[in-house]
């Protein structure tokens, strides 16, 4: 088993050394499809945008692991006591950028497979295990691939994200918008003849912040909303600017729809302002009672001869669109823990790594048994 985990360890110093930003995986991908076909998968597919997928066995009840390669960039390379692109592993930990968000996961799920082929724990279960592609920016070509290009339709699907190996079932669901702010652009000598955009637009911003206050708490906790970048596009410092962008992150919960939201935000902004874009991400809850929550329990107490913690995420992951949209029954279960994703001198316990890998081996057989009611 020694060996087998510092394989592990291996294959993760070296993802974590590839930067892959969103829509910039292909070289990472190349290597983990590598992977995959050294450790004995039965079949590696891959696709344009750089999605992997590896097959183990070919039973009745189909099961997809996924966990993504993508990583958000650097804001300030000053903030890093090691090089973010360069993996370090030290006392017990492996740093750099995507070490715990998502791979960490990736390279779990990866030896899992390797795990199950190792020690046979096959039974009458298709596992297909998922590297996917530009998850931090909300693209499907991953699922999209799987479902019709590989017409693989899973019975349940496992996202590895950070849940510090807790069992997640559920999470917030995130909308995204553009809002656009017009002006009147005039020398900035006589600002009084001319419309600020940029001022407009900051009492908008103040009107998004206040709406926090009025949010009331669901099953998965209040919404949020946030500005997280503004812009504009001006002649020169001396000019009055005549736009202003600004984007909107709000995390929504159950029972929220689209269209609510973008009410919202219009009554808050008024008529001044336009949506450019906007995306929508679902939320989702899994039953406390749902075989595959209990699936995933019994399989935690097998591996850790404890009872799980069962809790939901804060954060929008994949399970938008396999539970959320396609109402494929989902569960998160991850190494690393979730403050340390987007953050400077981001790392991950190995150790965690190395459990999910049993707890990930472990669960195909435990879904496919008859006792879990």
């Amino acid at each position: 088993m020694r060996k087998f985990e510092n394989d592990c360890l291996k294959f993760l110093l070296k993802i974590v050394s590839v930067k892959s930003l969103s829509k910039d995986e292909i070289k990472v991908s190349k290597i983990i499809a590598q992977e995959m076909r050294t450790l004995g998968y039965d079949s590696v597919k891959t696709d344009k945008f750089g999605n992997v997928v590896g097959f183990i066995g070919s039973g009745k009840k189909k099961i997809l692991y996924d966990a993504h390669t993508d990583t958000v960039g650097i804001a300030d390379r000053t903030q890093w006591k090691t090089d973010p692109y360069k993996a370090v592993f030290k006392n017990g930990n492996v740093y750099g950028r995507g070490a715990s968000d998502d791979k960490g996961c990736v390279a779990a799920m990866v030896y899992a497979g390797a795990l199950i082929k190792e020690q046979r724990l096959l039974g009458d279960f298709t596992l297909c295990v998922s590297a996917s592609a530009r998850e931090e920016i909300g693209e499907t070509q991953w699922l999209d691939f799987i479902l019709k290009d590989l017409k693989f339709r899973p019975d349940c699907v496992v996202i590895g994200e950070p849940s510090d190996l807790k069992i997640i079932r559920g999470h917030k669901g995130r909308a995204e918008f553009k809002l656009t702010v017009r002006g009147k652009s005039v020398h900035a000598s006589i600002p009084h003849k001319g419309i600020n955009a940029v001022h407009r637009a900051a009492d908008f911003i103040k009107r998004i912040e206040l709406l926090n206050k009025k949010y009331k708490a669901a099953k998965l906790g209040k919404p949020v909303i946030s500005v997280t970048q503004v812009e504009t596009q001006n002649a020169s410092i001396n000019t009055i600017p005549d736009n202003c962008s600004f984007y909107i992150d709000r995390r929504n919960v159950d029972g929220e729809s689209e269209k609510q939201i973008v009410d919202e935000i219009k009554r808050a902004c008024g008529p001044h302002t336009g949506i450019i874009y906007k995306k929508f991400y679902s939320a989702w809850i899994l039953g406390k009672e749902h075989r595959l929550t209990k699936t995933a329990s019994a399989a935690y107490k097998k591996i850790f001869r404890a009872n799980p913690k069962i809790c939901l995420w804060p954060f929008c992951t994949n399970g938008s669109f396999t539970m959320g949209d396609r109402n494929i029954p989902s569960i998160g279960f991850g190494p690393g823990e979730e403050k340390l994703a987007h953050v400077a001198n981001e790392y991950i316990r190995f150790a965690d790594v190395a459990e999910a890998v049993k707890f990930y081996s472990i669960f195909p057989l435990t879904f496919c048994s008859q006792k879990i009611k």
